[in-house]
């Protein structure tokens, strides 16, 4: 399906009401970056679904938004192991959408978040932005598609864990009295 593809935008979709960034999350982070590469990152965009919603504990939109986005891209940060400092030049962009029928509405009938802006051209926005950025498109290639051949891994290590076997025999004694 992506054989031969060029990828421009990787959309990074979570849920903006999720407090917590857990396991799967890292798991999905990883196999992405072991998929793609580190440089995939910079052709990507965090978009938190579910932006409708009231922040708990009273706090503002903005900095309940600001938080949960650093939580998931610190989470991106670690799980392909970047540096902060390697993505100053390509920050991440952040696009909070909610697509539901109880989404505010402005004078021009854009769906509008709490915070009063509308998402659908910052979305836009943020998609023509990473995919007009100075990264290089990924090109989906058959390697990128089959990954390393697990029968290699290791492969030259056999012959000489054969011959400590041969040469220092493990004797493993029964008692069944």
């Amino acid at each position: 399906f992506l054989l031969n593809k060029t990828i421009d935008v990787l959309l990074y979709v979570d849920r903006l009401d999720v407090y917590r960034v857990d396991n799967l999350d890292k798991q999905i982070i990883r196999a992405i970056t072991n998929s793609f590469g580190k440089e995939i990152w910079r052709k990507s965009l965090l978009v938190l679904t579910h932006a409708q919603l009231c922040p708990p504990d009273g706090l503002n939109y903005d900095v309940f938004s600001s938080k949960r986005s650093e939580g998931v891209l610190k989470a991106i940060r670690m799980g392909a192991r970047i540096r902060k400092m390697d993505l100053e030049d390509s920050v991440i962009p952040v696009v909070l959408v909610e697509n539901t029928g109880r989404c505010n509405k402005n004078d021009i009938d854009e769906k509008i978040l709490p915070n009063g802006e509308a998402w659908v051209p910052n979305l836009v926005k943020a998609i023509t932005g990473v995919a007009t950025n100075k990264s290089r498109a990924i090109v989906v290639s058959k390697k990128l598609v089959d990954g390393s051949d697990a029968n290699d891994k290791g492969k030259l290590w056999i012959p000489v864990i054969l011959g400590v076997q041969v040469k220092f025999p493990v004797v493993i004694g029964f008692s069944l009295g």
